[in-house]
């Protein structure tokens, strides 16, 4: 974990030099934030967390060769947070990203403050979505927990009806050791056009394995829940409804260590890789 006196070390990924170099000086005006490498595409900047280890990663979605939503994993054992920012808010994107183990989905036509905030919570521990991104996971929530009471209805294991009733723990990719949570000129204009088919259908399958669509055959009804402890249920609920960590230790009268030593405690029991995977479990499990 970073004191406050060490800026947050960030690699920037995005595969349109204009772009990229408006995130660079956006970055580096920040006093707290430094970045120390670029990346052009998705296996160069693998190539880079691997050798420069930064503290968080803000990839675009739709890069040459492996795409942002496919190297998230591959970022994250290197132990950074990971931020997506893209031109798009598909809902395939959104939740392709969230799956793979994404800390948080932003849009590029943010406010510039609010990716310098974004960076910072996600350093931190924190969760961040774009209102768009938001959008999507409470709308794949609802979709899911139709899909899960028509199912019980046919009391029936297999078939299509499947999708949505999977817990989000069967998200792609195992565990990784949980680092401890941690705590200009650009106009966030979009140089991209158009829209990859085969990107999109390598969001959908990332989607739809980590919600349902593959994996496991267990429905989420017969699937076990691990075992929490009280205080691990308290700080997942809490986590659910989006609150930081500073505002779960305030609402429990706890210090924020202990708040981040549960969650990672949490994230152990149910081998998910980030605070947005468990949110969406809780909401499906914990109605």
């Amino acid at each position: 974990m970073n004191d406050a006196s060490t800026p947050i070390r960030v690699l920037v990924a995005d595969d349109h030099p204009a772009v990229r170099s408006g995130l660079v000086a956006l970055l580096d005006s920040a006093a707290d934030i430094t970045v120390i490498a670029e990346a052009a595409d998705g296996d160069a900047a693998v190539t880079a967390a691997r050798e420069h280890r930064p503290d968080v990663v803000l990839t675009d979605v739709r890069m040459p060769g492996a795409t942002g939503i496919e190297i998230t994993p591959r970022l994250r054992e290197t132990g950074a947070n990971v931020l997506v920012i893209s031109g798009f808010d598909l809902d395939d994107y959104v939740l392709g990203a969230l799956a793979a183990g994404a800390d948080g989905y932003l849009v590029k036509s943010e406010d510039p403050q609010r990716i310098l905030t974004a960076v910072r919570d996600v350093h931190r521990g924190d969760a961040v979505l774009s209102a768009a991104a938001t959008r999507a996971v409470v709308g794949a929530l609802r979709d899911r927990g139709a899909g899960t009471g028509a199912a019980r209805e046919q009391s029936t294991t297999s078939g299509p009806e499947e999708r949505g009733q999977a817990a989000v723990r069967d998200a792609p990719g195992r565990h990784r050791p949980h680092r401890a949570e941690r705590e200009s000129g650009w106009n966030g204009a979009e140089a991209e056009s158009g829209r990859n088919g085969a990107e999109v259908e390598s969001a959908e399958r990332t989607e739809s394995t980590a919600f349902g669509g593959g994996g496991r055959s267990v429905t989420a009804a017969e699937e076990p829940a691990p075992s929490f402890t009280p205080r691990e249920e308290d700080v997942l609920a809490l986590v659910a409804q989006g609150l930081s960590n500073q505002q779960i230790a305030s609402h429990l009268f706890v210090e924020i260590t202990t708040v981040k030593s549960h969650i990672s405690h949490a994230l152990m029991k149910l081998q998910l890789d980030s605070r947005v995977q468990a949110a969406l479990w809780w909401q499906q499990h914990r109605p």
